[in-house]
């Protein structure tokens, strides 16, 4: 016994110091991110609102019942909410990866001045902020004035109507913005993948008479898939949070508008955001109880990849 004792002694003190390393990382992280959801997911079991915030009662499930199954205006736009986060959310990760991979692997053949240039160009966006490039597609697909909305309509596309009312091309406006500002980041991110791919694998596919199309199905994506897994993931995770860009779109001193008209560009974050600042009997907790739903259901979806990529390999 005092022989095993003695050899674990040995073996935590050379360790302590890594320990205390990471010591200020789980501090931080307990303060800043396990606290406040502990403290997110209690206050959405409570009727807190801007009216009575030192007087919290526990209310079980009422919150998640009355958002879910009550037929109120309330319930009706986090419905409305979830049904746009559906159709958004797949559509806008599987046109900008899209897109991103075919830039990076096109891009990849360019000389090493082009492809600095290019990918610089694309990056660009990226350090944008979000309201900055909201305001330049707002003014892009203005009905009147807008370079691209007036050309679009020359050929039947969005004629006279306004892009940020009606449900279908509201939907496509948000994608437009959200992929021109996130392709960047992917394309940076994926080229680099590509570029720690051995030289030598494509120089043996090209010996064998394997074609660019076969080397990039047998070489470059299977050997890609970790940072493709990453990006896939990141991007989902972006997408059900978002908020900025339809938020901006819709912007209205009345707060009832926030998402445009029929709330066609509503979505979860932008509703808690409502409802905490609309003054509702229990607006706060069961904005809070939107918050706790989205939580799990970007932990749902994240769990899913994550099994999906254990059973694929």
């Amino acid at each position: 016994m005092k022989s095993k004792q003695a050899a674990k002694g040995p073996g935590f003190k050379k360790s302590l110091p890594s320990y205390l390393g990471l010591a200020p990382f789980f501090a931080l992280f307990i303060m800043f991110i396990l606290v406040p959801m502990a403290q997110g997911i209690a206050a959405s079991f409570t009727d807190w609102s801007t009216r009575s915030r030192n007087a919290l009662n526990f209310v079980g499930l009422d919150n998640y019942i009355y958002l879910l199954t009550s037929g109120s205006s309330s319930s009706r736009r986090f419905l409305a909410s979830l049904k746009n986060l559906l159709i958004y959310v797949p559509v806008t990760v599987a046109i900008g990866l899209t897109i991103s991979l075919i830039l990076a692997l096109v891009v990849q053949q360019f000389q090493k001045r082009a492809y600095r240039f290019f990918r610089g160009a694309f990056f660009v966006p990226t350090v944008l902020p979000l309201f900055l490039c909201t305001g330049i597609w707002q003014w892009f697909m203005n009905s009147d004035v807008g370079i691209i909305a007036s050309n679009l309509a020359k050929i039947g596309i969005g004629r006279n109507i306004i892009w940020t009312q009606m449900p279908g091309y509201a939907i496509a406006l948000c994608v437009i913005i959200d992929v021109w500002h996130a392709v960047g980041f992917n394309f940076v991110i994926l080229s680099a993948g590509i570029q720690d791919i051995p030289k030598d694998y494509y120089d043996a596919a090209e010996i064998d008479g394997a074609s660019t199309f076969q080397q990039m199905r047998s070489i470059t994506l299977p050997l890609l898939e970790p940072i493709l897994f990453f990006v896939i993931t990141y991007a989902f995770i972006s997408a059900l949070q978002v908020y900025d860009i339809p938020w901006i779109l819709t912007n209205d001193t009345n707060l009832n508008s926030v998402g445009g008209p029929g709330q066609v560009m509503l979505f979860p974050v932008m509703e808690m955001v409502r409802n905490i600042y609309s003054g509702d009997a229990s607006g706060l907790g069961r904005a809070t109880a939107e918050g706790v739903m989205l939580m799990f259901l970007i932990m749902i979806v994240t769990v899913i990849q994550f099994r999906l990529r254990k059973k694929n390999t």
